[in-house]
Parts: structure tokens; C-alpha cells; sequence
């Protein structure tokens, strides 16, 4: 039987440098990896793709495909390449170095990197470039490089188990005091965790299973948190072109464009990001002297929807149009609010109204897609702990939803620590 062929590169779930479809999931909750991206340029009728099947798409880039598959599939992607006229891109991202196992941060920055140029030949404003966060992705990959190997050699070396499991113990912390923000007790506390986790006939009792879960979401938080103040820091740069509103700019200048809008518990009801969002919409595009705008009239910002999909029954006159408009509108404004992702064009077309001819919607643009992303996140960790609580009852005494909710509203330590080092000219972790 011939070999099998995959097409992407496999992620690893090593919370370090999280699998950047994690994060492409959550801003875009319909692409689910790389088979989704092929799909949608098949159905893109001016390229006159060959047809391959959704499944055998998602087969090709995770368990892999036949030879004669997987060339149909790379023709495609040769044909994608040549009409969009994006050769001298692809050169530029495609990495020179051999991808190390067990490793995602070339994926991300193969992909961040081509995101910013498509962006940028869409986006009216000038070029936009990410020094900050483009310096801080390079680090970090370079860090996981350095954390994965370091780990893959301590298991080759001919040594007891315990010595081996030490030298990973030491590569993990150092690693960690390096290029994290975690504060030293969480380091000792975690890499024993890790290490622990690791030892063979090592009992999984509950302290270590919740050490452990702390341990990946504390990461991931750490990777994310830097990854935003990195991006908002080169986003500050941009300040006097970006006609904010005086609200705006202070949630970029003092709040790193989100300071305020972290999730919160009150009386044990989860507030989302995305709730907040809109509340301080509610307040930062009312005119000055005067009461915040309701969220009913704020839903009439929204584009009006077609005739087609306004609902009335019977006989309708034009004011019973309007008005079911209107309704729809209000409804799909909460659908936003709570965690619906809006289509691309739909939110542009609803912030440019908000905002008015005298600032820019492309703040509260980003700012938007953060905190849905930042709500879909909180909100899958509240529906997998509550599944990990199910089956281990005593996990709740150890973590809980106060626990994360706390943990991911550290972001205004991130954004304090991004501005010190953008001021002193030192670099980051």
C-alpha cells in the first residue's frame, strides 16, 4: 500500500504556543482547520478548482490521503497560488528551517504573516505593520523550539528516568522565567505539575489533575494576553491616524484597548466580554452631555435587512415592514451580544454607522472580534469544566469558574508590562 500523503503540518496541544486554529476557530467559528480553507476556495467558481469531498479534505490534512489525492489537492493550491498572484508571498512565509516536531510556531507565523498582507490589500488605511507582535511571535517560537527539544533529547540520553525527567524539569522552568509572565511560584508549582504528570505509574490523583488543567490554561492565558498587548502596542503607534472617539482612545492609551471589557461573575452569572462590549458602546458613541444610548437604538445601526428576510404576516403595510426590520435588527444585535460571530461586512457596515463620519470604525472593529474571540474561549472552559466537574466531583474543590475568571482578567498586568517595555526600548520575554 503507498505511503499516505498529508497535506498540513500537525498541530500539537502543547498550550505554549496554542494550535493557531484554536484561535482562527474562535474569530471564525465556521473554519475549523486547514480542510476548511480548501473547501472554500473550491467553491470559489472563478478559480475552476478540481472537486475534492469535504471529508477526504479533512482526511488529507489529518490522518492523510493517497498520493493521487493528495497531487490534486497540491495542484489546486499551485492554481490558487498563480491567479491570486501571491508566488512572492508565499516565498516570503514559507519557513527556510526544517519544522521541528511537536511545534506551532511556525504555523503562526507562517499564517500571522499572511493574514497582515492580505489585510493589508483590503484595509483603506495605510500599510499597517505589527513589529511588536510579529517580534513577539518569533521569540516565542524560537523559545518552544528550544523547550521542545530540550525535551525530546532528555528522553533519547541513556540516563535513569529520574535524571531525565530533571533535565526536562529544568529546560521547562527556565524556559517559562524567561519568556512567560507567570510569576515564580506559579512556575515551580506548574513544571512540577508538568514533570509529574510525566513519570511513569505517576498516580493521577485530583491535586495534580487540577495543577495540570491550571497549568494549560495559565499558559494559554499568558500566550494570548501577550500576543493582544503585543498586536494593541503597535496599534498605539498608529493613534494619531485612527480618529478615535475620547473614550476610545483612553481604552487604548490606559487599557490596552480591552482593559475593560474582561469577563465577570456577579452572583455567579457569567458576564462575557462581548456584554461588555456593547454596554461600552452604549456610553462611547453618545454625544457628549447626553444619556447613553439604549440598545434599541443602537440596533438600528445595523444594516437593514432585505425584504426577503423580514417577517410579516398576512397583509402588511409599510409600517409593518419597518417595524418587523426593526425587530430583526434587535434581534441580531443580541445575538452579538451574546457570542454570535458577525459576518465581516455586517459588523464594518454597523460600526461605520455608530461611529459617524467623525471617528474611525477600524478600532471598535478589532476591539469587537477580541471579545468575541475572549467570550468563546471563556465560555468553552465554563462548558468543559462543568463536563470535567461531572465526572470528577472533587475537581470543583480545587477549580472553578472564579478561578479562570480571575486568572484571564490578569490582561491589564499584560498590557502595563507591554507599555513599560515599548517606553524603555528593552525587549520582552
Amino acid at each position: 500500500m503507498a505511503e499516505k500523503v498529508i497535506i498540513d503540518t500537525p498541530d500539537t496541544l502543547f498550550p505554549f504556543m496554542p494550535p493557531v486554529w484554536e484561535l482562527i476557530g474562535w474569530i471564525d467559528d465556521k473554519c475549523t482547520g486547514m480542510h476548511t480553507l480548501l473547501h472554500r476556495m473550491q467553491e470559489d467558481n472563478d478559480l475552476d478548482l478540481a472537486r475534492v469531498d469535504r471529508k477526504t479534505l479533512r482526511k488529507a490534512c489529518q490522518d492523510g490521503v493517497s498520493p493521487r489525492i493528495a497531487e490534486r489537492i497540491e495542484s489546486n493550491l499551485h492554481k490558487v497560488v498563480e491567479q491570486k498572484n501571491v508566488t512572492e508571498l508565499l516565498n516570503r512565509i514559507t519557513p527556510t528551517e526544517p519544522v521541528v516536531r511537536d511545534t506551532n510556531g511556525t504555523k503562526w507565523l507562517m499564517f500571522s504573516q499572511g493574514l497582515l498582507e492580505v489585510s493589508n490589500l483590503s484595509q483603506p488605511m495605510q500599510r499597517l505593520e505589527l513589529p511588536r507582535t510579529f517580534t513577539f511571535l518569533g521569540k516565542r517560537a524560537k523559545a518552544e523550539k528550544i523547550l521542545i527539544l530540550a525535551c525530546h533529547n532528555a528522553r533519547k540520553i541513556e540516563a535513569l528516568p529520574e535524571e531525565k525527567l530533571a533535565k526536562m524539569h529544568a529546560a521547562i522552568c527556565e524556559v517559562f522565567q524567561q519568556y512567560t509572565l507567570l510569576s515564580p511560584q506559579e512556575i515551580r508549582v506548574y513544571s512540577a505539575a508538568m514533570i509529574d504528570a510525566s513519570r511513569p505509574g505517576q498516580t493521577r490523583t485530583i491535586d495534580l489533575i487540577a495543577e495540570v488543567l491550571k497549568c494549560i490554561f495559565s499558559l494559554r492565558v499568558d500566550f494570548y494576553h501577550q500576543l493582544l498587548a503585543s498586536f494593541m502596542a503597535d496599534i498605539l503607534q498608529l493613534r494619531e491616524s485612527l480618529k478615535l472617539s475620547p473614550r476610545l482612545d483612553d481604552a487604548l492609551v490606559n487599557q490596552g484597548g480591552m482593559g475593560q471589557l474582561m469577563p465577570l461573575l456577579e452572583e455567579g452569572k457569567l458576564i462575557t466580554p462581548t456584554n461588555r462590549l456593547y454596554e461600552f458602546w452604549l456610553d462611547a458613541f453618545s454625544s457628549t452631555g447626553e444619556q447613553p444610548m439604549s440598545y434599541r437604538a443602537m440596533a438600528m445601526h445595523l444594516p437593514r435587512p432585505l425584504d426577503v428576510r423580514t417577517r410579516v404576516k398576512g397583509k402588511a403595510d409599510l409600517q409593518d415592514i419597518q417595524y418587523a426590520a426593526d425587530e430583526t435588527r434587535r434581534s441580531k444585535l443580541k445575538e452579538w451580544r451574546g457570542s454570535t460571530v458577525p459576518e465581516a461586512d455586517h459588523l464594518t457596515k454597523f460600526l461605520e454607522s455608530l461611529t459617524g463620519e467623525a471617528y474611525s470604525a477600524f478600532l471598535p472593529f478589532i476591539m469587537t472580534r477580541v471579545a468575541t474571540a475572549w467570550t468563546k474561549w471563556i465560555e468553552q472552559e465554563r462548558t468543559l469544566l462543568n463536563q470535567l466537574v461531572q465526572e470528577h466531583p472533587a475537581l470543583a474543590e480545587n477549580l472553578d469558574l472564579e478561578w479562570l475568571v480571575e486568572r484571564f482578567s490578569r490582561y491589564p498586568q499584560y498590557w502595563a508590562h507591554a507599555k513599560a517595555q515599548d517606553t524603555s526600548g528593552e525587549p520582552g520575554p
